[in-house]
């Protein structure tokens, strides 16, 4: 790979070759190559996460002043030659172009559009390399106010957040890490620089790019930007929660009764602390003095509903887990994470520091091939297998989910070591097994509606070559006949075993897979009406249900009931999946899922009529969570801050509250 770059400038005089490594937890997954001349450079980034990653190689020239002048995209196919060129920039005196000319916006390229230059923007890739960004950076630094206008739009700013030299025996190595935030960004990007302001490693990602000779202080890195992140978020939950002084209550609100499925009209809930003290006809029901007063009158009181799929990222803290109070989302499971950032996350939204849903975490397990997921805990044999899982636990994770690459001999032994710890099993069904052979060595749960398809097709997981299940259940979908006795006998079997299932239908139906890696042609509306009819017949046959975004805002949490709505579920039983099915599911049952005396206090106001109208829960107006009260309003202004330091935002600075989706 590396020849084939290089000899793209077998001419130069002086060409320049520099590398970092792409680390998949200390596993190199690929890498990022710098071939750069007198007026020109070639990054080629190359690295396997999964079925996914990233596989371009950008073409750079330079103008007189040193700036990047043009760059063209291409792809680097398996046989590791360049592709046609996908997308391109070129600059003139007053323009910027993006795009390849004739192209269509499909496998010719990008289309062609011109846009006004301002001479001041800094220039680069509509889809650049973390080269580019440390580029920018560098822009930014020498920029007065350290900011400048992007070309095609918006501003970029930066803050130096470190600036320290590591040492490690006799080597010494500056780094200085840059946070970038740019246009409507809820959260900065952070980029490492050395002592010439290069490149020297990215943030905090499952996939972090660094220079070999600094691999070594990996984990310096880590801790000086968690610890920065950290302050972020916790006085961003200060800002957030409204003060209540003595107790909450929501007067004259309609109830809905999530462990009867009804509705009970004008109600009053009481809540002191963390704890519901009293739900009662708001007739009868006392306020206490000195309450805080919420008028619920014409409104729905709810339980907080529960996010059954996320993975929490170092930006939940201070910007994704608003975001997921501002849906309802009151609890939310975690399925892969990094196990220092997962732990601390839920830790301190325990103690009250964060303004975040309730989390329960799933320790993620994976095998040892090139196709690996991003986790540390890789396991290859039963000793491995068991050490993590008793590990899991004794940082207090209630499941495990396994991946797909784990040995299924592995499987019995990692469910009997789960289960004799009182932990769930779940996942990804591994390469090698169909979902019933799953469930019958110990699966407890099944993520993924993509399986229902990809089951029947083992051998195309391999060939002709290895693919991924989404991939197969893309081409699939469309023409499965969803009430094949196959698929019959299979969702029998799962409601036999009472396995629940994570669809995260939100993923597939419109077209979502490729999210997640799936490829190929396909007649979405056809492959939309197969995973339908797979909700009905999960439904009709009574197979468990949870709800799950697979993102880490919870932003299609909504789009994922509304699948159920159209599906012909009765709404008020999907608002019981969201809510106390949930909780039963997870054992949580006597704290979480309803609105009872005893009870968490975790609770929504919707000016709305949610058990009749699922999209009636865009109507949100109060999220309480552990007995704290945050207006959703509060949480969509911080959540979605645009272009602003958050400490410094924080500490009075301006907030713009509009907002865009992610």
């Amino acid at each position: 790979m590396l020849l084939s770059v290089l000899a793209l400038f077998a001419a130069a005089h002086s060409a320049d070759t520099t590398r970092w490594i792409v680390s998949n937890h200390g596993r190199e997954a690929g890498d990022l190559v710098l071939v750069r001349a007198a007026d020109s450079a070639v990054v080629r980034w190359v690295f396997t996460d999964r079925n996914r990653g990233t596989r371009l190689e950008m073409r750079y020239r330079f103008g007189s002043d040193g700036r990047l002048a043009s760059g063209e995209q291409r792809p680097v196919l398996a046989d590791g030659t360049t592709g046609a060129p996908s997308d391109a920039f070129s600059t003139s005196a007053d323009s910027i172009w993006y795009g390849v000319a004739n192209g269509a916006n499909g496998a010719n390229g990008a289309r062609r559009v011109g846009l006004k230059r301002d001479p001041a923007a800094f220039v680069g890739a509509r889809g650049g390399t973390p080269w580019e960004q440390a580029l920018l950076a560098r822009f930014l630094l020498g920029r007065p106010g350290l900011t400048s206008p992007v070309a095609g739009g918006g501003t970029a700013r930066a803050e130096v957040i470190a600036d320290t030299t590591l040492r490690d025996g006799k080597t010494r190595q500056r780094a200085r890490l840059v946070m970038i935030y740019r246009g409507a960004q809820p959260t900065p990007t952070g980029i490492w620089l050395d002592e010439r302001g290069e490149l020297l490693a990215t943030d905090v990602q499952w996939f972090i790019i660094v220079r070999p000779s600094a691999e070594r202080f990996l984990p310096a890195l880590r801790a000086i930007e968690l610890r920065w992140r950290n302050a972020v978020g916790e006085a961003v939950a200060q800002k957030v929660v409204t003060k209540v002084d003595g107790a909450l209550v929501l007067k004259n609100g309609d109830l809905f009764d999530s462990e009867r499925g009804v509705m009970v009209p004008q109600q009053t809930v009481v809540v002191r602390g963390d704890r519901i003290v009293a739900v009662g006809p708001a007739a009868s029901t006392p306020v206490p003095d000195g309450a805080t007063v919420i008028d619920a009158t014409g409104k729905t009181i709810m339980p907080g509903m529960w996010e059954m799929h996320t993975h929490l990222q170092v930006a939940n803290q201070s910007a994704l887990s608003l975001m997921q109070l501002a849906q309802g989302l009151t609890t939310a499971r975690d399925l892969a994470s990094d196990v220092d950032v997962a732990v601390s996350q839920r830790n301190r939204e325990r103690e009250g520091k964060l303004a975040s849903p309730r989390i329960i975490l799933g320790g993620f397990m994976e095998g040892p091939l090139k196709w690996a997921g991003p986790t540390e805990a890789v396991v290859a044999t039963e000793a491995q297998a068991r050490a993590w899982v008793a590990r899991y636990d004794s940082l207090g994770y209630r499941q495990i989910k396994l991946y797909n690459v784990t040995h299924p001999d592995l499987v019995p032994v990692i469910a009997a070591e789960a289960h004799k710890r009182g932990m769930l099993l779940s996942g990804h069904v591994p390469r090698g097994l169909t979902m019933q052979a799953a469930v019958a060595l110990g699966y407890d749960e099944i993520q993924h509606a993509a399986f229902f398809f990809s089951n029947f097709f083992q051998d195309s997981l391999y060939v002709p070559y290895m693919r991924a299940y989404s991939q197969v259940a893309t081409a699939v979908a469309p023409s499965f006949d969803v009430s094949s006795p196959a698929m019959s006998t299979l969702i029998d079997y799962l409601a036999a075993r009472r396995t629940v299932i994570d669809g995260t239908f939100n993923l597939w139906i419109g077209g979502g897979g490729a999210l997640v890696g799936a490829g190929g042609s396909t007649n979405q509306e056809r492959a939309d009406s197969a995973y339908m009819q797979i909700i009905r017949r999960l439904y009709a046959a009574g197979v468990p249900l949870v709800a799950g975004t697979d993102n880490s805002a919870g932003v299609t949490y909504r789009r994922e009931l509304e699948m159920y709505e159209k599906a012909g579920i009765p709404v008020p039983k999907i608002l019981q999946i969201a809510t106390i099915d949930a909780a039963r599911i997870m054992s949580d049952g006597r704290e979480y899922g309803s609105v009872r005396v005893g009870k968490v206090a975790d609770i929504l106001l919707v000016a709305g009529r949610p058990a009749e109208r699922i999209s009636d829960l865009q109507k949100l107006e109060t999220v309480i969570r552990g007995g704290r009260y945050y207006k959703v309003s509060d949480l969509q202004k911080y959540a979605f801050a645009r272009g602003q330091s958050a400490l410094n935002a924080l500490e009075g600075g301006d907030l713009c509250p509009g907002h865009d989706e992610p």
